[in-house]
């Protein structure tokens, strides 16, 4: 590993300490700052189209995201909505056009399928 690593160029040294910060945080070691960050400048893009609904469904802001690591993806969300820029929608499961596996089953709220910036909803829940 050691040898690999020595014929790396700075920048592809870049992009596996990268790789390693994003396998981390896929392991629940905690959410990756950047993914978070691409999170919410997903959001800022795509929230507009959605404003008039519910927020925007996971599978489209998961497809703006199409690299991240799910479990990375899903710890960046909760992380996001545990510190007040997000907020998760739950449906009822009976909902039709819903991709049940795209959304985020929670085991008090039931499946989270849409986000939405807390400040858009019009008011700020605890």
């Amino acid at each position: 590993m050691n040898d690999v690593l020595r014929q790396l160029r700075i920048p592809e040294l870049a992009d596996v300490l990268l790789y390693a910060q994003r396998t981390l945080a896929a392991r629940d070691a905690g959410p990756d700052p950047a993914v978070v960050s691409e999170i919410l400048a997903a959001m800022s893009r795509l929230h507009p189209a959605y404003k008039n609904t519910q927020g925007v469904p996971l599978p489209i802001l998961r497809g703006a995201l199409a690299r991240v690591p799910r479990a990375a993806f899903e710890a960046a969300l909760l992380h996001a909505e545990r510190e007040g820029t997000l907020k998760l929608i739950p449906v009822p499961l009976l909902v039709p056009f819903i991709e049940r596996q795209a959304g985020i089953q929670d085991p008090k709220r039931g499946l989270l399928y849409f986000c939405t910036a807390r400040e858009a909803r019009g008011r700020r829940e605890p």
